[in-house]
This record gives structure tokens, sequence and C-alpha cells, in this order.
């Protein structure tokens, strides 16, 4: 899955360097593989509970310990595999022309409305999640958005300064919802195979960024 990611980044041509951080060695070995140079992360940085932002600051830091100090950084999660060179592109776009300091790629919310969002309690009695005040018609809803990790910009000392993408001011770039799943468990990969699927039979071609290499598993 990373393959694809890795593979938007490279194919996008926007980058002196792509990078991998991860505690394991043998992601390190596909990263390479896909054209990525690699960074070993810290056992303390590698656990459930570490967030990524500290992954992305020891990258940081990393660097300047070498020496590199890029002005700006793309941050591409591994769980977003529908991710495209040309969203990297033109996210990247938007990004410099607009003289940004922070930038989230962003899907719209289709068929549910978050103001309607509900919670129940123990005995499985309902109740309004952000309270009844937001509860409205539905087409009086405002257009929302969710974060997708598809694509984050970031100016590198605006990042390390605020240490976190959602700094002040952080703008939003909207993606095709059908391309910014995030995938974090087992529903979520089914939905995308079913996106794939359903892509590829629209457009008549595979939506998946093509790697420059053949799969690492098939040498």
């Amino acid at each position: 899955m990373m393959a694809y990611g890795v593979s938007a980044a490279v194919n996008s041509g926007l980058f002196e360097q792509v990078i991998v951080s991860s505690d394991d060695p043998e992601i390190g070995r596909v990263a390479k593989w896909y054209g990525a140079e690699f960074i070993e992360r810290p056992p303390e940085l590698a656990s459930d509970t570490a967030k990524s932002i500290d992954a992305v600051t020891h990258v940081l830091r990393t660097l300047a310990e070498r020496e590199q100090r890029p002005d700006y950084l793309c941050q591409i999660f591994p769980n977003c595999p529908l991710v495209t060179s040309a969203d990297v592109v033109a996210h990247g776009k938007l990004f410099r022309e607009g003289n940004r300091s922070f930038q989230i790629s962003v899907v719209t919310y289709r068929c549910v409305y978050p103001e309607w969002a509900m919670v129940t309690d123990a005995e499985g009695c309902g109740h309004w999640a952000l309270g009844k005040e937001f509860i409205g018609r539905s087409q009086d809803c405002a257009r929302t958005f969710c974060p997708s990790g598809a694509v984050w910009w970031a100016r590198c000392a605006d990042l390390l300064a605020q240490n976190t993408f959602y700094g002040s001011p952080f703008h939003l770039a909207e993606m095709d919802a059908n391309r910014g799943v995030d995938i974090d468990d087992e529903e979520d990969l089914r939905l995308s195979e079913l996106l794939v699927l359903g892509l590829t039979k629209r457009d008549g071609r595979s939506p998946l960024e093509t790697p420059a290499q053949e799969s690492y598993f098939s040498r």
C-alpha cells in the first residue's frame, strides 16, 4: 500500500528528496525499492500512541544534523493509497501560489451531515453529539469537509515552531472524495477496493498511481 504514496511523490517531480520514516527495516527496504530514502524512526515514535507530527519533526531534525534544511515539506500518509501525483502537483501549486504556511487535504462529507451526528449511552439511548442547537434541515447545512491524510503541505520553519500541521493559519485543499479515503480498519480497506473497481470501470483505467518499479514482492 505504501508504494502508491511513494510513487505519487516520486512521479510528481516536485521533490529533491522523498523520505519514508519507520522503525521497520523491511519497510525501509520497500521504500528504497520504490525510490525513497529511509530514515529509521526511534522506538518511542513508533508506538500505537505516538503522534505523526513527532515522526515528521524527527525527520527534520535528522536532516538538520546533515546540514539539510528544506523550506517546505509534503506529508503523504501510507494509508491513503488512492492519492496520485496529479493530486500532489495540484495541491503543491495551491500551496505555493497562495503563499500558505499549512495546507490540509480534505474531502466533502457525502450523504451524511456532521451536524446530525449521534452517540449512544450504555442503555442504547441516542444523544446529539454536537447538541440540539446544530440540528436543522439538511438543505440548510453548510458544506463541510473532513481531513484526508493524502497530501499535507507545510513550511518547515512554521511547522517546527507550532508543532502541528493545523497551525495558524491552516488552509484546506479539496480533493476527489473517491480517492481521499483513509484506510484505518478492515472496513475502510474493503471500501477502497470497491472504489478502485468502480473508478476503473468508470474511467477505463486504474485510479492507482503507477510505480516506476515492478512490485517489490514479485521479485
